[in-house]
């Protein structure tokens, strides 16, 4: 997707290497700030980015790792569940819910956290490759793109499939897609090393 990197936060627990980027999603033509909403996301290795001057839009892969989360047949299936709480929510929404309380009041330091509904492109079963255990992963179409859904199977009692609803809170996990030019001598091999 192509988001507009605004701001790098700090927070506490952070490693050396890792951060969080404050982001706009889908920002205008020529624009790296404003766009189709506003959200942050964690980078496990936003130290390699510490030279890219901000605000600036690229192309990022933010992968959405499910905390709560319900499956619904069919966008029919989910505005039937939602007409019955009475709630309204569409079937393709994002609330950046990491960036501000529920009373409304900003988060600080923002939370790369966010409440989305998305329709399913693609599922299937993978497993991790270090530990061997089973995840969902599902490609899902929401408001100004696509996310990489990782659901753990216990948090659903069916599979995901094409043209279901997830909907849920989720933890966002991205990379920056930025290529760098290979520093030429001998001089900042390190740099290099890290930025290959």
């Amino acid at each position: 997707m192509r988001v507009g990197v605004e701001a790098r936060v700090s927070r506490t627990g952070h490693t050396s290497l890792d951060g969080t980027f404050l982001a706009w999603e889908n920002p205008p033509d020529g624009a790296a700030t404003g766009g189709d909403y506003p959200f942050a996301f964690d980078c496990p290795e936003a130290a390699t980015h510490l030279d890219l001057p901000l605000p600036v839009a690229v192309e990022a892969q933010v992968a959405a790792f499910a905390q709560q989360v319900s499956l619904f047949e069919s966008p029919a299936a989910h505005d039937a569940s939602q007409a019955a709480q009475g709630l309204t929510s569409s079937s393709q929404s994002f609330i950046p819910s990491g960036l501000f309380s529920p009373s409304g009041e900003p988060v600080t330091p923002p939370e790369a956290h966010a409440l989305i509904a998305g329709h399913v492109l693609e599922a299937a079963e993978r497993r991790n490759s270090i530990t061997g255990t089973a995840y969902w992963w599902a490609l899902i179409e929401t408001v100004g793109g696509t996310f990489d859904a990782v659901i753990d199977p216990e948090l659903l009692s069916t599979e995901p499939r094409p043209g279901n609803v997830v909907s849920g809170w989720f933890w966002l996990s991205g990379r920056l897609r930025v290529r760098y030019d290979r520093p030429t001598g001998t001089s900042g091999w390190l740099k290099w090393l890290v930025r290959r």
